[in-house]
């Protein structure tokens, strides 16, 4: 009898943080509920690039730590992302299609942390988009994969950096920097 009120205590405790983890993560969908996110490219193009990666996660430009809660984005996933002239698609089983269109592209770099994942130092690619059309209208997304093979992480760089390249718009070009290692991407 004398263990019963401190389990029952620990039991009240645990049942709580898992309400309030609940109401969070609605409270979190319902914010971003707006967001635009396609799930096919307009016109795709010819195939560049197709590499295995990790979703880490996404997050709202510049805050590594607020993850968006939308299909495809919201939870870490084994993805292939493919890259082709008309942007980038990252395809995770069980998960919407994410279409990023080459115009909405705003930066490419690496990184080292991001919410609840940690690798060693440039780990992580570090995609910067735009959400809804490639106007200003949208909001920036912070996308964060990790490639497990070097050689495709650099393929995947240099593919998506030529497509920022050849759709940059005045001003895009500082939008995607690594904000958590102080290296310019």
């Amino acid at each position: 009898m004398d263990k019963l009120w401190p389990t029952a205590l620990i039991l009240v405790v645990v049942v709580l943080v898992f309400i309030g983890m609940w109401i969070g993560w609605r409270r979190r969908a319902r914010r971003d509920a707006g967001l635009v996110v396609p799930s096919a490219l307009a016109s795709p193009g010819a195939a560049i690039l197709s590499a295995e990666a990790l979703h880490v996660g996404s997050t709202h430009h510049d805050r590594p730590l607020d993850r968006v809660a939308v299909p495809g984005l919201a939870f870490r996933a084994r993805a292939r992302v493919d890259v082709s002239e008309g942007g980038v698609t990252i395809t995770s089983p069980g998960e919407s299609t994410v279409a990023i269109a080459a115009p909405a592209l705003l930066g490419v770099g690496t990184a080292t942390w991001t919410i609840d994942r940690s690798v060693e130092q440039d780990g992580l690619v570090l995609v910067a988009w735009r959400t809804g059309t490639a106007d200003a209208s949208g909001d920036v997304i912070d996308t964060y994969l990790r490639v497990a093979d070097a050689e495709d992480q650099s393929r995947l760089l240099a593919s998506i950096g030529s497509l920022i390249a050849e759709n940059s718009t005045s001003g895009a070009d500082d939008v995607a920097h690594d904000t958590n290692t102080g290296s310019e991407a």
